[in-house]
């Protein structure tokens, strides 16, 4: 036999070898990169599930929270957190995620200290603060990773997914204030022992408190200063701008200014009404409500009555959402001597809806007392404008509660504000 011969046979026999070592080779690749594969597409699931349980727990947190108040039994707040956060689907929105009670909603009255579920708990319930949600899914299984089993020592099981939040209660952000002040209800001239109702309408004091000798007379509420300065223009200026938006805050003292005729400008221009070079920013609406334009003299904000004709008029919110320009002098039988003119409405702003500080007015009367301070915050509506010269024993504002009063038509859409705000407690997550 020729050696080339041979010498073929065995590089044959060599390479039909190697054709089996190959094949076990591409068959392992084959593995791992669908191993690998499969590792990235569960991850994206497990990812994804992730997602959906920290909506359940954001829910359940912020749902829970809200029932925070210091008196509810905590019994209450569990069970909002539960049904909120089970209504939240898991695995690309396939199942219900599950929280269990006594065990998935937890409390505590400090970050520092632990959570402890509602049976266990042992912080006294007004100091409660915090609320702590777990959410959990077991047994995830995967869709490729297991492939990987097949690699020796290799042992992929099914996953298990957890999310928490922490939710607590915070001020609401509220209008801005204008530079006034409202007397205590016990303290007001007469006084109001039951307290103001919402919709009542409140005057404005008579007097100048600008001197010693002079103390103000009935009336509910005063010109205030919040910002520290104490001339007209200043107060002046909060009207036609933002207002004080920077709340003093409770027991700090402010300033008593007298009444202030040279205002009526711009207290006016939130109404729409332009005198002169007099312009503001107005409201969405400038319709006025006086003792000719709505006889029932209360509850302008939403109620109903009619001019002292008899025609039915819109309240502040109809008025509102239509635009409606002030009326003009000769219908409200005042003399703003201004217009609204062509006062573009649908480009205005909520301004008549305004804070102001409550203070305690029985003080107002005693020589040299100009500084007060403030025990709470009241919302109110500007419901008229104010006449030439100010003639201030003629301006009411509308009574629409305290700022903290949940729903108060001064909190701007319920959104968190600062920890040192005056609005409504709203529930705002934290972890």
């Amino acid at each position: 036999m020729p050696r080339t011969t041979n010498h073929a046979r065995r590089l044959h026999r060599i390479h039909a070898r190697q054709k089996g070592a190959v094949a076990i080779i591409m068959g392992l690749l084959i593995v791992v990169l669908v191993g690998f594969l499969g590792l990235a597409l569960d991850l994206g699931k497990l990812y994804v599930a992730k997602s959906e349980l920290q909506n359940s727990a954001d829910s359940c947190a912020l749902a829970a929270a809200r029932d925070l108040t210091g008196a509810t039994p905590l019994v209450v707040s569990e069970a909002a957190g539960i049904t909120s956060g089970s209504r939240n689907m898991a695995l690309f929105q396939r199942e219900q995620v599950e929280l269990v009670a006594s065990s998935s909603v937890k409390y505590t009255d400090s970050l520092a200290n632990p959570f402890l579920d509602k049976d266990a708990v042992t912080y006294p319930l007004n100091t409660i603060k915090y609320v702590r949600c777990e959410v959990s899914r077991t047994g995830i299984a995967h869709w490729f990773a297991q492939v990987l089993n097949a690699l020796p020592g290799t042992n992929i099981g099914p996953s298990t997914v957890a999310a928490y939040a922490v939710a607590t209660t915070t001020s609401a952000q509220t209008t801005c204030a204008i530079p006034v002040f409202v007397c205590r209800p016990d303290t007001a001239n007469p006084p109001v022992p039951a307290g103001y109702t919402i919709g009542q309408w409140l005057t404005t004091k008579a007097g100048t408190a600008d001197k010693d000798s002079v103390a103000y007379g009935g009336g509910n509420f005063g010109w205030a200063d919040l910002t520290g300065g104490s001339s007209a223009k200043d107060l002046a200026n909060q009207l036609k701008g933002a207002g004080q938006c920077n709340l003093p805050a409770e027991g700090s003292f402010i300033g008593t200014t007298g009444d202030k005729a040279s205002l009526s400008d711009e207290w006016n221009s939130r109404f729409g009404i332009v005198k002169g070079s007099t312009v503001g920013v107005t409201d969405f609406t400038g319709f006025a409500y006086t003792d000719a334009t709505w006889t029932a003299k209360k509850s302008a904000y939403d109620g109903t009555s009619s001019d002292s004709k008899g025609n039915a008029q819109p309240n502040f919110l109809a008025a509102r959402k239509a635009y409606m320009a002030y009326q003009g002098d000769s219908t409200t039988n005042l003399d703003t001597q201004g217009s609204a003119g062509s006062t573009n409405y649908k480009a205005g702003a909520d301004r008549r809806l305004v804070l102001a500080p409550i203070v305690d007015c029985s003080s107002l009367g005693t020589p040299g007392t100009h500084k007060i301070p403030v025990t709470g915050w009241s919302c109110l509506l500007m419901v008229e404008p104010m006449q030439k010269g100010g003639h201030n024993d003629t301006v009411r504002l509308e009574y629409r509660g305290t700022s903290t009063t949940p729903g108060s038509p001064c909190a701007t859409q319920g959104l968190p504000g600062a920890g040192t705000g005056v609005g409504p407690l709203v529930p705002v997550l934290v972890q």
